[in-house]
């Protein structure tokens, strides 16, 4: 798994810093040079996209998204830990549905052409799809570990239980 984050971390960086170059080249050849580019806009904008999916997985297995916990705060024993299988049910299921969302916007679009570039939407959609699959993954590793977590728990505390009567 951290070969995968790395892998997405790395991708991001790189994603990142081609945006960053395409916007000096569009500024400078603009400002300067007085002869716009109309490839350098778009290119930002496709590196822009990978970037921030790219960059989103990476968060999610950093759990490094603005969560609201007021209601996690306050529940303890069962109801946290339903509470929180229920979140990751949800999750799980929004973050599939946009995953097949993704492949039929892609499948929609491959005709469509950029203006300047002349490649197919569906690259830009490519980025997101990229990015859903490592959320999905980083997810479904992390719902693995909160039930072994759990039946962990459950044992010791079963354990316990048998102990003491």
């Amino acid at each position: 798994m951290k070969r995968l984050l790395k892998l997405y971390d790395i991708g991001s960086f790189v994603c990142f810093c081609a945006m960053f170059l395409c916007i000096i080249v569009e500024v400078i050849s603009r400002n300067l040079i007085k002869m716009p580019t109309t490839w350098a806009e778009e290119l930002s904008r496709f590196f822009c996209v990978w970037s921030v999916f790219l960059g989103s997985a990476s968060a999610w297995y950093r759990g490094a998204h603005i969560t609201i916990v007021s209601l996690y705060t306050r529940c303890t024993g069962i109801a946290r830990q339903s509470l929180v299988w229920t979140v990751d049910i949800i999750c799980a299921a929004f973050l599939t549905a946009i995953w097949v969302g993704t492949i039929i916007l892609m499948y929609k679009s491959y005709e469509n052409k950029t203006t300047a570039l002349e490649i197919s939407i569906s690259f830009f959609y490519l980025g997101l799809l990229a990015g859903l699959t490592g959320m999905l993954i980083f997810h479904f590793q992390r719902m693995i570990a909160n039930v072994k977590l759990f039946i962990c728990t459950s044992e010791d505390f079963s354990q316990k239980a048998l102990f003491k009567g």
